[in-house]
């Protein structure tokens, strides 16, 4: 990636006033594809330079603190079950990625977000083995679990294949004998994320606990989660609840 492309995309951030930055490797490029050529007289070692600079999220992540300081505030991504790539010789693991999760977070990324999964019980693993790392960098970090929606069986099967991730062989039963009917799969969907969520509410986060939703552009389903798992309040709930944080009580002048 062209180093200009990003210095004017953090540029632009800035000034529309976001702050908040996922610095992510994303896919490599396709060599024949998009690996930049010499042109208009540059030098190849200048285009080497462009081709080499971000080679991994952590060279984003340092580049960002070296021009921008602390006022972008940046997350990375991070896998409970290892990175989809398997690039590991010997097998997929976050024992295996943590090295380079570690790298990201001392290259000063301030909060975590997880690739999706629907196995609960490694993502609470995950999470734990972070917080007792003996290096203690993750201790207080906000760490944001990803959920996926299911939208339809054939889409929750294609997705879960490129991530590798695994679902549960009951959670993938009960799909499986309703897979021609996308509104019951969706509604397991919605009863089995609920789940997750409750699940994940018992662990200890050492502050606010947040989750991403990949929506894929559908939020409908997003919605009844998020109401079904009360992690939107009523509207009413504001306005009963006596302790509010509002006291509009009248002054009294003496």
């Amino acid at each position: 990636m062209k180093r200009k492309v990003v210095d004017e995309a953090l540029r632009e951030a800035k000034i529309m006033g976001v702050r908040n930055i996922l610095a992510l490797r994303g896919d490599p490029p396709r060599e024949e594809e998009y690996r930049l050529d010499p042109e208009h007289g540059k030098e190849e070692e200048e285009v080497k330079e462009n081709n080499e600079q971000f080679v991994w999220a952590t060279d984003l992540v340092r580049y960002i603190r070296y021009k921008y300081g602390d006022f972008f505030c940046i997350g990375v991504a991070a896998y409970p079950e290892g990175h989809s790539d398997e690039s590991h010789p010997r097998e997929q693991s976050y024992e295996n990625d943590l090295p380079y999760l570690i790298q990201k977070v001392r290259a000063g990324a301030n909060f975590l977000v997880t690739q999706f999964f629907f196995d609960v019980h490694a993502y609470i693993r995950f999470e734990k083995m972070l917080r007792a790392h003996d290096s203690g960098i993750f201790r207080d970090i906000p760490i944001i679990p990803g959920l996926l929606p299911i939208q339809n069986y054939q889409i929750l099967k294609r997705t879960t294949k490129l991530a590798h991730c695994r679902i549960p062989p009951g959670l993938l039963e009960a799909l499986d004998q309703v897979r021609a009917d996308d509104e019951v799969v969706k509604r397991k969907g919605i009863d089995a994320l609920c789940e997750i969520i409750r699940e994940i509410q018992t662990v200890n986060s050492n502050g606010p606990r947040g989750f991403h939703f990949y929506t894929l552009n559908l939020e409908k389903v997003v919605g009844s989660i998020l109401e079904e798992s009360s992690l939107i309040p009523p509207e009413s709930s504001a306005v009963d609840e006596p302790d509010s944080a509002i006291d509009d009580t009248p002054a009294t002048i003496e």
